[in-house]
């Protein structure tokens, strides 16, 4: 018979048995959301991005719930991609302790909230006083300010004393209020004037200004800002940047890299589809270019300008370009504030210990259009009756507190009362304050006319008027957006009235014409469907459905092919395959198109 220690010994091993399977469960449920989880996550907070189903995460055991709960929830990691196991193994480990010092206090909680309603309230007062006037709006992504406040304080305690930052205009007047710390006083005292080297071309504009200041952080560190100066063209501001971030450290000499940080906000069409980005990106690594780590955070408003991230880039996310360098890519719910600085604290951490490039995908929306003088539902008309709808961040997120207790609705109107009083302030004494210039009368110097051979390229009454009709005919059922009907009946009078002509109506005349004569036309560019003025209208998106319809396609039977597309946000890439269309098919018209006149000087590598 076998003995009692014998029976207690077999128990014993059966125990290790079992214990050693369920750790196998255990990572093998959990290695399948490591690597997936993401496409689960609950990331956009209009709910248009929905969660994607995968096979390999149809699992329901404890462990599955378990794993969800923190690779498939506001926040999802994309990590596999990174060859190196110890770098994969830290961020799994950062991600499944969530006792390691990450707790969001009641304190914290509260400074969140104030962050984010000083961000609300100030881009409310700019829309009250100043409307109509472009200041390219932080609403929709009001937690970018709480997500930086995270990484100057984190820096701050782990030895930074400079951050120096590029953006593009997207928030950028809200940055410069809240991170630089410039008075209201000073920003709004730039709406009030005119300078006449702004109207004239010489001076600049405000949303591409630089801007210092010193930040105080929450526990009690300074750290000084410097956001360059970009101009309009959006990522040329990168290398700039690093460059300007090297120069700091190297001048410092030992614990440059950890004194001065660089921090790059992209617009996600702009990450796709600018090359300077991945250009950037390789320079990460390169010995004479590294900066320990550029931290990387995009606004993620899911379109660019008028484009949808469909007709902007080829890849599922906007971040894939960033996997060229192994950059662990953090994606998370921009309506979700504690989530965003949980995945600060994590991408800051591995940028200090691996003193490597980190990307924040804060996926959110935009308020307004690409401007405040722009009408997005042109364009996108269900996505922003959706955003209409939708409360900002400031009000879900004091709600909750509310909700938890943490703070009372009246404190809430409190916060929110004294920072508009304030503000009300600044705009008082902006105007008391206002240096106004005057202009004075300026003659238009014109050249002589001169007389040069000419072919004749007219076309008769009733071409024009063929071009016309079809171009202003749209197919039953179509429901037209209420503010385009007077557009079009504008262009419709032109026949039986004589109306005018203005150049966007003498365009599509010659694209008609050309159309009609067989000959194909391929215009592409960047918004050049709707035009950036909104004076084009060649692509129309019905008001119901958002599908498109282009007329300029079904003038006559047997017409020429006619195509316009709304192209990447890029010159050096769309130039070049337009340049190679063109050469494979001399007898079709393309024509490219350069979205402002400054825009084609990132084209001249092509031309």
């Amino acid at each position: 018979m076998p003995t009692q220690k014998s029976k207690s010994s077999n128990g014993g091993a059966r125990a290790a048995v079992i214990e050693t399977s369920a750790n196998l469960e255990r990572e093998s449920v959990f290695n399948a959301f490591r690597q997936w989880g993401y496409l689960e996550g609950d990331l956009d907070p209009l709910g248009f991005l929905r969660p994607r189903p995968t096979a390999e995460l149809q699992i329901d055991s404890e462990y599955a719930r378990e794993a969800r709960s923190i690779y498939s929830s506001t926040i999802g990691v994309e990590i596999n991609h990174i060859y190196a196991p110890e770098r994969r193994r830290w961020i799994y480990e950062q991600m499944e302790s969530p006792s390691q010092g990450f707790e969001v206090t009641e304190k914290d909680q509260a400074r969140i909230l104030d962050l984010l309603i000083r961000a609300d309230v100030f881009e409310q007062v700019m829309q009250q006083r100043y409307l109509g006037s472009k200041r390219f709006s932080l609403e929709g992504v009001t937690a970018l300010i709480p997500l930086v406040d995270e990484i100057l304080d984190t820096g701050s305690r782990l030895g930074a004393t400079e951050l120096v930052m590029g953006m593009s205009h997207r928030g950028r007047l809200n940055v410069i209020a809240h991170v630089a710390r410039r008075s209201p006083e000073e920003i709004f005292a730039g709406f009030e004037d005119v300078d006449p080297r702004s109207v004239l071309g010489s001076g600049d504009v405000k949303y591409h200004m630089g801007a210092t200041g010193e930040y105080i952080t929450r526990s009690g560190g300074k750290v000084h800002i410097h956001l360059v100066s970009n101009p309009s063209h959006l990522e040329a501001v990168d290398p700039v940047t690093v460059g300007r971030t090297r120069a700091k450290q190297d001048r410092t000499g030992e614990g440059g890299r950890e004194k001065y940080l660089p921090l790059l906000v992209h617009g996600d069409a702009a990450f796709a589809g600018q090359g300077v980005v991945a250009e950037t990106l390789n320079l990460s690594q390169l010995d004479g270019y590294s900066t320990g780590g550029t931290i990387h955070l995009i606004i993620n408003n899911q379109i660019g300008f008028t484009t949808l991230p469909d007709e902007s880039r080829s890849t599922p996310y906007s971040t894939d370009v960033a996997r060229g360098v192994q950059a662990p890519i953090f994606h998370v719910n921009g309506d979700s504030p504690q989530a965003a600085i949980r995945v600060v604290q994590v991408a800051f951490d591995y940028r200090q210990q691996f003193q490597k490039d980190v990307v924040i995908d804060m996926i959110c929306y935009r308020r307004h259009g690409h401007n405040e003088g722009d009408d997005p539902s042109y364009t996108q008309p269900i996505l922003y009756r959706k955003i209409k709808e939708h409360p900002s961040v400031a009000k879900q997120y004091s709600a909750r507190l509310v909700r938890e207790g943490v703070l009372r609705a009246e404190d809430v109107e409190a916060m929110r009362r004294a920072v508009s009083g304030r503000l009300s302030e600044a705009y008082d004494a902006a105007q008391k304050k206002a240096e106004h210039f005057e202009l004075q009368d300026l003659s238009l110097v014109t050249g002589e006319d001169y007389a040069g051979f000419c072919p004749r390229t007219a076309v008769n009454q009733q071409v024009l008027e063929r071009v016309i009709r079809g171009s202003t005919q749209f197919p039953e059922g179509f429901h037209l957006h209420p503010k385009l009907r007077g557009f079009v009946e504008k262009r419709r009078e032109a026949i039986d009235k004589g109306g005018p002509i203005d150049w966007a109506f003498g365009e599509a005349l010659a694209f008609g014409t050309l159309a009609l004569e067989g000959t194909p036309v391929r215009l592409s560019g960047q918004d050049s469907g709707r035009g950036t003025f909104s004076q084009r209208h060649l692509a129309f998106y019905d008001f119901e459905t958002s599908k498109r319809y282009v007329p300029m396609q079904h003038i006559a039977p047997g017409q020429g092919r006619f195509d316009v597309f709304d192209s990447s946000l890029s010159e050096y890439a769309v130039l070049g395959f337009e340049f190679g269309y063109s050469v494979a098919d001399p007898l079709t018209m393309v024509l490219w198109e350069a979205q402002f006149g400054d825009f084609n000087n990132g084209a001249q590598i092509i031309i």
